[in-house]
């Protein structure tokens, strides 16, 4: 009698036809550790919803500024600028300051999360906001928003090094 031999063990593959893996030494490699560059861009990302929640809140040290802006705005319009005007004016800036403000922190705290599971499209984004943030703070240059981008392009860059790029077709990997 001949020897029976476990499937997959000395089996040729067919020419072109993929083959079942026969053990685990076959399956597809699982994805290694996190690697060190995607877990200081995840931080860094952290580090953008704090600058970006100091931005929003840094209204309220400018509502003044607000106010004389608004009056500007409602003389230049031919408007009357009442107080009641101007103040609501105001609110009404600061108000949609804040929402962009919370949206923003919201952006970035979500592109950490979803770039801290391995998420290749979360990669993918947070490079597009990055390069969306550098168009945007050329219109608000200040040191808080050239942070921001200096952040966001630092993050962005590292999930791309070698490592990360491995790390996250790996993660892709396990996941199909």
């Amino acid at each position: 009698m001949s020897e029976r031999k476990p499937p997959g063990e000395g089996d040729k593959p067919s020419r072109g036809m993929p083959t079942w893996p026969s053990g685990e030494g076959d399956a597809a490699p699982s994805p290694t550790e996190k690697p060190r560059v995607v877990m200081i861009a995840v931080l860094l990302m952290y580090f953008g919803a704090a600058l970006s929640a100091v931005g929003a809140l840094s209204v309220f040290w400018y509502r003044d500024e607000l106010r004389a802006g608004a009056r500007r705005a409602l003389q230049q319009q031919d408007k009357r600028a009442t107080p009641e005007a101007v103040e609501s004016f105001a609110t009404n800036a600061m108000t949609l300051i804040l929402v962009f403000g919370l949206i923003a922190i919201a952006i970035w705290v979500f592109m950490a999360l979803m770039n801290d599971r391995g998420k290749g499209w979360a990669r993918l984004t947070a490079t597009g906001l990055a390069v969306a943030n550098v168009v945007y703070s050329l219109q608000t240059l200040s040191i808080l928003s050239l942070a921001s981008v200096l952040v966001g392009i630092v993050a962005a860059g590292l999930l791309w090094t070698p490592a990360a790029r491995q790390w996250f077709d790996g993660a892709q990997r396990s996941r199909v």
